[in-house]
């Protein structure tokens, strides 16, 4: 039986007593913030981010849109993320081999991060054809979802380790809903045309993820509850398999992922876990955002169009 080890990085949204649950490692993005650099899960926590950063975009008023849609130029307050190095890469890979494991890293959408290339790089200096670095094309924690289903199974080869990794990639999905589209326009995760508009018609998108992790608005329903309902009836078309981890989040706000986990209760047959988006990828998605994490039963199309 092949014995492996996940390695990916802090974007993935693991907590500390989630990584050592599931024996896996997770390596700290690198936050930058206001002329401080900050390790992510471990210089700060999820909530005291959060609250330094839109406490402080309030203030300056950057996540803001007046009527005219104009933005703040200085963008200077916005955080800047710092991927994983090679070195650290080279020397996580040496600690798992001798351990005994084959290392399997499963990092968030090489579209998205530069995770993936490092360890790929890693993987070279070392010259061992039995690391296994895959791109999870997903994001979020789509990516702890799908390290969660690798684990629920025991292999032989590392040939069944990809194999698995293919399945759930072409199965995972995620639905995200933000509370505003400031902050997706300002990280350049958005047209800052369309927030000018979805913010003025108070438009609330439903967002998926593409088959490259590209982050795409699929519908502009107005308001929350509209955009919540949108979702649960999405799962029409891809329902949620109760075989694999099921897991909502939400950046700030609990109430509104409650109130889309209530949206979602006729097509929620089975266990679901509830957990706060990593502040790398919240900085981004904004305040009072929230999303549905799950492995569907049938093949995803993920060739979606903005």
């Amino acid at each position: 039986m092949l014995k492996i080890k996940v390695i990916t990085d802090s974007s993935a949204g693991f907590s500390k007593e989630e990584a050592e649950k599931y024996n896996v490692v997770v390596l700290p993005l690198t936050l930058s913030y206001d002329g401080k650099d900050y390790l992510d899960g471990i210089d700060i926590t999820t909530d005291e981010f959060y609250k330094l950063f839109f406490e402080n975009q309030e203030k300056k008023g950057l996540a803001k849109l007046d009527v005219l849609g104009l933005f703040n130029k200085d963008e200077k307050g916005f955080p800047k993320t710092s991927m994983v190095t090679p070195a650290v890469f080279e020397d996580t890979f040496n600690k798992v081999i001798s351990e005994g494991y084959v290392p399997v890293v499963l990092p968030i959408s090489k579209k998205l991060s530069g995770t993936y290339q490092s360890a790929c790089i890693a993987k070279d200096m070392l010259e061992d054809d039995n690391i296994i670095v895959e791109d999870s094309a997903s994001a979020l924690g789509a990516v702890k979802v799908m390290i969660k289903s690798l684990l629920q199974k025991e292999y032989e080869t590392k040939e069944d380790v990809i194999k698995e990794i293919d399945y759930l990639k072409k199965h995972v999905n995620f639905y995200a809903v933000p509370e505003t589209l400031a902050y997706l326009a300002k990280g350049g995760r958005l047209g800052k045309f369309s927030a000018r508009v979805g913010n003025f018609l108070h438009f609330k998108p439903v967002i998926q993820l593409d088959f490259e992790g590209v982050l795409v608005p699929i519908d502009r329903p107005r308001g929350l509850k509209h955009a919540f309902k949108a979702v649960s009836d999405y799962l029409n078309d891809n329902p949620i398999d109760f075989n694999y981890p099921c897991e909502f989040g939400y950046s700030t706000k609990e109430e509104n992922v409650n109130a889309l986990i209530e949206a979602c209760k006729p097509n929620l047959n089975g266990d679901y876990t509830k957990a706060q988006i990593s502040p790398v990828v919240g900085a981004h998605v904004g305040p009072g955002a929230s999303a549905l994490f799950y492995i569907a039963k049938n093949e995803v199309n993920k060739k979606l169009k903005d």
